[in-house]
């Protein structure tokens, strides 16, 4: 009786199981050797964005005499590939939508890696402004795609926990890349290398990218990209795969027989409606605190990274001056430039500014884990306003004190930039209604690297003789954006419902394209 019954039992459980919607079939497929392995490949693949923006910071000091760079030269090179990421911004996620994930993130891995081999091959300034421009233009795509892979991929109960790890590796990629440069560039190349040692580490940085490429070549399709095209039978043989890695058992053994059509997601609009969609968040009632949100993300991100950009600039010309540190950062930063010229290629290749680098970013790792304990409890629009505070009293104390201490507050000064970073995406997101979440992002991401290119030109005219109203101006802003942190709202932004109007005597409602849209996620 009870072997029959376990059968029945059985049955019915089969039953139940053989059809599923994605995110149920996900979990059929377990945690295992796949999971494993795409999180330690995102680890290289997380590196890279901070290889890529970090590569021509530790570059610049090194070359400035090979190149002959002038203060704008300086700038162009920092600001190419955020040009390239400008031009290129809004077309990785329609390519993306239309070819899948994994096309496109091994053959933007490999270019990218291949471009960055060639910005160290040339010593040549135009061609590295081209090439910096044309890996800024790649990197667009499979930084945000792999991103979008994991989360697809993951099971849901640890997709945040992938998600928020790949920052984490981006702080280790920045100490790590900081250790390269110490150990490198001060190095001498044997004669038989026609090479310079900053050329060799230019194509080191393109190592990550490289190896991301690679890896995604033996990884599968992303099952929701799939279904979300309708290719539901291989979607299913996707988590198939997926299940016999995990669990090394036979595909054939998976429980999942049908992939359920979840026609609540199917959106047939026109990809002119869904972009009109978007066009929302220029109008009212989103508009207001949108440009709040905009210009606090322009500071955040525009004052991080010029801070790290130019570091290792400033650390150079410091320990180029002969000035006593006491007598302050800014008059260090103008003596060094002054004296500079006077000084060998390998003079100029000093460990000191590599290793001050590594403390830096070490200061930034322990602050983004102290993020991601404390975010819950402190709550994002207060830990905004704070760390944006903080920042703002850093920069005015910074051309103050001895150029020894600056090491400290800079590195301080970037954690919290950052920190404000992610409080204000996430802000943004919970924010504004699912059908204009897509564009939001997409426009604080253009703004903030518009700032970036733009401010790089300003920091490279004033840095060196008016140092000290540059860190003030870092100030100001930082304070206008605390501020402005004060007006952002605690609730999600609802879009009123029309006003009733009559017309011969019938009430009736003026109804437009958006308002019978979901408006709250």
């Amino acid at each position: 009786m009870f072997p029959r019954y376990r059968q029945v039992a059985q049955a019915e459980l089969d039953n139940t199981e053989g059809e599923a919607d994605l995110e149920t079939a996900l979990s059929k497929c377990g945690f295992g050797i796949f999971n494993i392995a795409l999180l330690l490949l995102s680890f290289p693949a997380s590196t890279t964005a901070a290889f890529e923006a970090g590569s021509m910071s530790y570059v610049i000091p090194a070359a400035s005499n090979d190149l002959g760079l002038t203060p704008n030269d300086k700038a162009m090179l920092h600001s190419a590939r955020f040009a390239g990421m400008m031009a290129s911004g809004f077309l990785w996620g329609f390519i993306s939508d239309a070819l899948g994930r994994k096309k496109l993130l091994v053959l933007g891995f490999l270019l990218n890696g291949t471009l960055n081999i060639l910005a160290g091959i040339f010593p040549i300034l135009s061609l590295m402004i081209v090439f910096k421009f044309l890996t800024g233009f790649i990197f667009c795509g499979p930084s945000s795609i792999f991103m979008a892979y994991v989360s697809e991929v993951f099971l849901k109960k640890g997709r945040n926990i992938a998600v928020l790890s790949m920052g984490t590796y981006n702080a280790i990629g920045q100490i790590t890349q900081a250790g390269l440069a110490m150990w490198i560039i001060p190095m001498k190349v044997p004669s038989q290398i026609p090479l310079d040692s900053w050329q060799l580490f230019q194509m080191v940085c393109a190592l990550p990218s490289l190896i991301s490429g690679i890896g995604c070549i033996f990884f599968v399709e992303s099952p929701k990209f799939l279904a979300d095209k309708g290719y539901h039978e291989e979607a299913l043989k996707v988590c198939r795969t997926i299940y016999s890695i995990n669990t090394r058992n036979p595909a054939s053994n998976y429980p999942i027989k049908k992939l359920k059509h979840d026609s609540t997601k199917n959106d047939d609009r026109s990809n002119f409606s869904k972009f009109m969609d978007g066009m929302d968040i220029f109008k009212p009632p989103f508009i207001n605190k949108a440009v709040i949100i905009f210009f606090i993300h322009l500071g955040a991100v525009g004052l991080n990274n010029i801070l790290r950009l130019w570091l290792p600039e400033m650390f150079s010309l410091v320990s180029s001056s002969n000035l006593d540190p006491e007598e302050g950062l800014c008059p260090l930063l103008h003596e060094g430039n002054l004296a500079r010229s006077n000084l060998t290629s390998e003079q100029l290749k000093n460990e000191d500014v590599y290793f001050k680098m590594m403390l830096v970013n070490v200061g930034g790792l322990i602050g983004h884990i102290c993020f991601l304990i404390s975010v819950s409890f402190v709550g994002k629009k207060i830990m905004e306003f704070g760390c944006i505070m903080v920042a703002g009293v850093n920069s005015f104390i910074i051309p103050l004190i001895s150029a020894e201490y600056v090491i400290i507050l800079s590195s301080i000064s970037l954690t919290l930039y950052n920190i404000c970073i992610f409080c204000n995406i996430n802000i943004m997101v919970e924010l504004f209604p699912t059908r204009i979440r897509a564009t939001s992002v997409s426009v604080l991401m253009m703004i903030s690297r518009t700032g970036t290119f733009c401010l790089n030109f300003v920091i490279a005219n004033l840095i060196y003789d008016y140092c000290q109203y540059l860190f003030y101006g870092f100030t100001f802003y930082s304070l206008v954006m605390a501020a402005l942190t004060l007006l952002i709202p605690q609730k999600p932004i609802e879009q009123k419902p029309p006003k009733p109007s009559k017309l011969n005597g019938v009430t009736s409602l003026k109804a437009s394209p958006s308002s019978t849209r979901d408006t709250v996620l």
